[in-house]
């Protein structure tokens, strides 16, 4: 019987070990029917973009323009303030804002993905893990307008390195993997927890001042407050991509370590989050 401390001879915890199992081997099915049913998660994050500027008389580009009003005033404040040399710091704090950006959304955006979703997630059965990856993609649509602006920046100002570009695509491969398992945790989180999206909004605006963004590394630095970034994740996320770009070279192996070892601790914690509340989802919009 159900009740009983045996079923068919069985004790009950066998068979909970045994469901368990299953419903993992289900949810990397998923995943792996997600990543192959690429068009129709690429299709609903664009529509997703354009839908955010329709009707709009220049659309996308007012990321350039935002992007432009704020590093403009941001960087001439700050780099006066710290005795910046705006060539060099004005190339620095828009890599910082924009990729910036893209791993915020990943943490507050996505807590609404599942619930923007609903009415896919209950009229079609598509695999939950699409609508992870639409959000990718529509958040993506900043990032990479914002790096379109950087590399103008650069070539006005006349310090854009080729080789540096292209010593960015690991660390951009690596942010964009830590991006996904992000979005994925937050995603169900957000929907278990409609608080939590707010909650962590506050979080990240304490995180933002406390990594090297609007504030260059080297003055941390120079008043004994390395700690405050080299134990901050966001911080390596964010130099694995800069430092190349900036420099033409290899951002310090020591970043690349550390955005790796975060990424086997992100991509755990998601498994474990989207395992338990996978099934929930539907219950909870």
């Amino acid at each position: 019987m159900i009740g009983s401390e045996t079923i068919l001879g069985k004790p009950v915890r066998f068979m909970k070990h045994s469901y368990s199992s299953a419903d993992k081997s289900r949810l990397l099915r998923d995943v792996i029917r997600s990543l192959l049913l690429h068009r129709v998660w690429f299709f609903i994050g664009m529509q997703d973009v354009k839908r955010r500027y329709r009707r709009s008389f220049i659309g996308p580009l007012w990321i350039l323009l935002n992007l432009g009003m704020y590093v403009g005033a941001i960087g001439f404040v700050y780099g006066v303030m710290f005795g910046q040399d705006l060539k060099a710091f004005l190339p620095y704090l828009m890599l910082g804002f924009v990729t910036w950006g893209v791993i915020s959304a990943s943490v507050i955006d996505a807590g609404s993905v599942f619930v923007s979703a609903e009415g896919y997630i209950k009229q079609f059965s598509y695999p939950k893990q699409i609508y992870i990856l639409r959000a990718v993609v529509s958040a993506s649509t900043n990032f990479a307008m914002g790096l379109l602006a950087v590399a103008v920046v650069q070539i006005f100002i006349g310090t854009v390195q080729i080789s540096g570009w292209i010593l960015a695509a690991p660390g951009l491969v690596l942010l964009y993997v830590a991006l996904l398992g992000q979005t994925t945790i937050f995603s169900y989180l957000g929907t278990a927890f409609r608080d939590l999206p707010h909650a962590l909004a506050g979080v990240l605006q304490i995180v933002f001042y406390l990594t090297p963004i609007v504030v260059p590394a080297s003055v941390l630095k120079t008043h004994g407050l390395e700690f405050v970034y080299l134990i901050n994740p966001i911080y390596h996320l964010i130099e694995v991509v800069r430092y190349p770009i900036l420099t033409g070279e290899l951002a310090p192996l020591s970043s690349y370590g550390f955005v790796s070892i975060y990424i086997v601790v992100v991509y755990c914690v998601a498994w474990y989050v989207a395992g338990r509340l996978d099934k929930k989802v539907v219950f909870l919009l």
